[in-house]
């Protein structure tokens, strides 16, 4: 069978509510997810991120009780902390609660009395954990806290094992906090690992996942970026829960954590942050720190761990490199690689192998993502485009990718189909979950297209129609929900024409919902220019476009 005809066919199998094909109604209410574009290579690959889950999604009883949730891949079947946080900007969209919360539940019954959490668990009873790592604790907190966006805050008061579920994310965190934390630099230290990898650089087998009597220590821009995010979601938690008081410890540590990064791994000549600062006595007979690590890189960015300013150089050294490098996408996660050798296991011996310098969807979709929101929109819709092509012509989703882009490592891959649902949904059609509630930033510039989301786990709803008039300059959104996308929309200016033709914001314009004008604000980031106007997420019509009124 095709991979087109295949990927239709497990389309068809999955147990998410769907749209027929050619659905004509994007506006009303539905249980089911779906996109509609200009650009079928969007269609496609959310068709992609589906298939993927599909095949990821997994059911077996655990000693806390019945676990729903996903996979790695097709060759980790096991329940990973790290890729689930991954996996929930895009399972939100299409399965109900227990395969966003009985995994992460069961991982915290399985806690030590450290505060410390495994790395994965499986349907056998199994569980382990690669030391090399320091992400499984932060990892718990970021799907914490986007769970909390979807049902909100009563859940975090359940018990696991006799503590609630919020006390024992802060105990995780605690953990990293007392065990990983480098003192005379104030940073987070791990493994010397291939900036987010798990395998280390002096053990040629098995071993390297584990730290050991061999291992050299490092403190990386990828742990501070996850540990900064993790704090700040934690009090954000702790926050809406009644605990102000552990919210500003948590505020604390990660405005501490910020200024020690700026000094010691930011390089303000380069305009990125170093891959990491050695900790044990060792060098490298080469400039390590002229390693762009985009992975570490863009949690910095996505984390706000970088400032405004550090994220356009961030984004610009991302798009240099691609160039320079001839990568086929943006995913390429450290250019240039490392040299034959440097590393001993030979997963990432070769330079453009597995972490070492190959191509990542897992985070060349946060890269988007990031560049979508920070003034980037008009670069990264071609971006997104290149990565759906290359996925299509895999026909599926896959671990990593070559340079060219040949799809490599294990298929059905959950990390790329989250982060590629990030970049697709949140980033280019602006859908975003808060709070319990959905927030809308449509990007789509002068391409036309239309989304309706469901969030089953809260059954809520949002959806519009997009399209732009080239002509007349005239921008129309037709909206529709269940009141839960209440506030403002914020919506992106087209930056140039479809057929690449530059367009500047008119300056004066005029605001319509449903007819009458309407106040609105105009704010710009970075490139971007975007029109404000407050909604109460019902079926509304909003109209933009130049005021030629002329005035005295």
């Amino acid at each position: 069978m095709a991979a087109a005809g295949l990927a239709l066919w497990l389309l068809a199998r999955t147990d998410d509510p769907i749209p027929p094909v050619g659905h004509p109604e994007f506006l009303a209410p539905g249980r089911y997810s779906a996109i509609r574009s200009d650009h079928p290579e969007y269609e496609a690959l959310f068709g992609l991120i589906r298939t993927t889950l599909f095949h990821s999604k997994t059911a077996f009883r655990a000693p806390s009780g019945f676990i729903r949730s996903f996979a790695a891949g097709a060759a980790y079947p096991q329940i990973w902390l790290r890729d689930a946080a991954t996996i929930i900007p895009a399972s939100r969209f299409l399965y109900a609660a227990p395969y966003l919360r009985s995994g992460l539940i069961e991982h915290l019954s399985r806690q030590k009395p450290d505060g410390g959490l495994e790395d994965w668990f499986d349907g056998r009873g199994r569980a382990d954990k690669n030391t090399t790592e320091t992400d499984q604790e932060t990892s718990a907190i970021l799907s914490a806290a986007q769970i909390t966006d979807v049902i909100g805050p009563k859940w975090l008061g359940e018990k696991v094992n006799g503590a609630t579920i919020l006390g024992r994310l802060e105990q995780a965190l605690l953990f990293v906090a007392r065990a990983r934390i480098d003192e005379p630099r104030g940073l987070v230290k791990g493994a010397h690992t291939i900036d987010w990898g798990d395998v280390e650089m002096e053990e040629p087998d098995q071993r390297a996942i584990y730290a050991g009597l061999n291992t050299h220590w490092t403190a990386g821009i990828y742990n501070q970026g996850q540990f900064y995010a993790a704090s700040l979601r934690l009090a954000g938690m702790l926050q809406k829960t009644g605990s102000a008081d552990h919210a500003a410890i948590w505020k604390k540590r990660a405005a501490a954590l910020r200024a020690s990064v700026d000094r010691c791994l930011w390089q303000e000549s380069r305009g990125f942050y170093r891959i990491h600062v050695h900790l044990t006595p060792f060098t490298h007979p080469f400039d390590e720190d002229a390693m762009f690590a985009m992975g570490g890189n863009v949690e910095a960015v996505l984390s706000g761990l970088a400032s405004p300013d550090q994220a356009r150089r961030i984004i610009e050294t991302a798009l240099t490199r691609q160039k320079e490098f001839h990568l086929s996408t943006i995913s390429g996660v450290l250019l240039p690689p490392y040299a034959r050798g440097v590393f001993k296991n030979p997963v990432v011996a070769e330079p453009y192998e597995y972490q070492n310098g190959g191509q990542w969807d897992w985070f060349g979709g946060k890269l988007l993502l990031a560049m979508f929101q920070n003034g980037f929109a008009a670069e990264a819709g071609p971006k997104l485009l290149e990565i759906a092509r290359k996925n299509i012509a895999n026909g599926g989703l896959f671990e990593w990718d070559t340079p060219n882009g040949a799809g490599r490592g294990s298929a059905f891959y959950s990390g790329s189909a989250g982060s590629l649902a990030r970049a697709l949904i949140e980033g280019y059609y602006g859908i975003g979950v808060s709070d319990g509630e959905l927030t809308l930033e449509p990007r789509l510039g002068a391409d036309g297209g239309a989304i309706h989301v469901y969030l089953p786990a809260s059954s809520r709803f949002v959806s519009y129609d997009y399209h732009f008039d080239e002509e007349r300059l005239e921008l129309t959104i037709s909206l529709a929900g269940d009141g839960t996308a209440k506030g403002t929309i914020r919506t992106l200016w087209p930056r140039c024409a479809r057929d690449g033709k530059p367009l500047s914001f008119p300056g004066k314009i005029d605001v319509r919902r449903d007819g009458a004008a309407v106040p609105y604000q105009v704010e710009k980031i970075g490139k971007d220019t975007y029109v404000c106007v407050e909604t109460d997420g019902r079926h509304r019509t909003l109209k933009i476009r130049p005021n030629t009124k002329s005035s005295r």
